[in-house]
């Protein structure tokens, strides 16, 4: 009898910590700077307006394709700076396709595509420190540099200014997706958790059956 309490109390403060692990890692990992992804379904972005903070790296993700590529291209449709703070490229093609920008400064940020410029727009809302509001208007471009799509090489972001829009939503009013690899190691936590309680039981029960 003296085994078995033993058995149950040190699988029992397994189980405490690594509840204690898991509770402290899932907000930690909730808040982690991570890809925020944008897909491109048939000929649209989704979601269409995305807020984030300076800083942060957005990612768009071709999630189902059509026969025509795709481009992620700064400002809208027949601006003379168009594409010069961020450009894919029309490289976006295959399910899989994806094109990186991480965004510096607050701002909007509209964007297009080349291939339909009239049927893909979406904005991206970059909040500064403690998320507070872009600035109507900002003279300075991100300081950041993007990558082309899966398989090909996207141009570089050059110096250009983010162009005004709508105001933008409050901020906390779109949540921000957790990374894959966080939503791994919160499960893996969590797994742990569960194995440590079920072998607890079996040794219990082995115990008291001897």
């Amino acid at each position: 009898m003296t085994f078995s309490r033993q058995v149950v109390a040190a699988a029992a403060l397994g189980l405490g910590l690594a509840l204690a692990a898991f509770a402290v890692l899932v907000p930690t990992l909730a808040l982690a700077a991570g890809p925020l992804d944008v897909s491109i379904v048939d000929q649209s972005f989704q979601p269409t307006n995305l807020t984030v903070k300076a800083g942060d790296t957005v990612m768009w993700n071709v999630t189902k394709a059509i026969a025509d590529p795709h481009s992620v291209t700064s400002g809208n449709p027949g601006d003379a700076d168009a594409g010069k703070v961020f450009q894919s490229g029309i490289t976006l093609r295959v399910d899989g396709d994806t094109f990186e920008f991480q965004f510096a400064n607050p701002g909007t940020y509209p964007y297009f595509c080349q291939v339909h410029p009239s049927t893909m727009k979406g904005t991206i809302t970059v909040t500064g420190p403690g998320g507070s509001p872009p600035p109507a208007a900002s003279g300075a471009a991100p300081s950041a540099a993007a990558s082309g799509a899966t398989g090909a090489s996207g141009a570089p972001g050059a110096s250009g200014a983010p162009v005004a829009s709508s105001p933008p939503p409050p901020p906390g009013s779109e949540r921000e997706p957790v990374a894959a690899s966080d939503k791994a190691i919160a499960a893996g936590v969590l797994g742990i958790a569960l194995v440590l309680l079920f072998g607890a039981a079996m040794l219990y029960r082995r115990v008291n059956r001897a």
